[in-house]
């Protein structure tokens, strides 16, 4: 096998164990909305390690300031969430990515937990729960992948 087939076989068993994780967080809490943006956080943690959006903490704090985000955006609508859901999502995420950027840990994918709480069932505490249990499964898999470049350029 050439080198990068071997690169392609670690990529796709490393990608294919991190998604098992936060398949799992997913399906306890069942909030299957929250799969799409945690592929795409794992596909940029994996593939494109030295971008400055797949740094752990990028990909952690992204992950829950827009979570927190969404869940403010949903409180301050109240019972009106359901029926604006569609116009309600789209400032929650432009003030998600502006706190990103802002706080310096920028993770695109991550800007759907803004968006998601208003077109979810699930309960705050529950959506809330799940997204920091990704962001911390997120930020543990960019660790080891760091230390692992780490140990293999050493």
């Amino acid at each position: 096998m050439t080198s990068r087939t071997n690169a392609a076989l670690v990529l796709f068993a490393l990608t294919l164990l991190i998604l098992q994780g936060l398949v799992f967080a997913s399906w306890i809490a069942g909030l299957a909305l929250m799969l799409p943006s945690w592929a795409s956080s794992t596909a940029l943690i994996v593939g494109c390690r030295d971008a400055p959006a797949a740094r752990p903490h990028a990909a952690s704090l992204g992950h829950a300031i827009c979570g927190a985000t969404g869940i403010a955006v949903f409180f301050m609508a109240g019972s009106f969430a359901h029926p604006w859901a569609l116009w309600l999502a789209a400032p929650a995420v432009a003030v998600g990515v502006t706190l990103m950027w802002t706080l310096r840990c920028y993770h695109p994918p991550a800007a759907a937990n803004a968006a998601i709480p208003l077109f979810t069932a699930a309960t705050m505490p529950v959506y809330a729960a799940t997204v920091a249990l990704g962001a911390a499964l997120l930020y543990g898999a960019a660790r080891a992948l760091d230390r692992s470049d780490g140990a293999a350029s050493a």
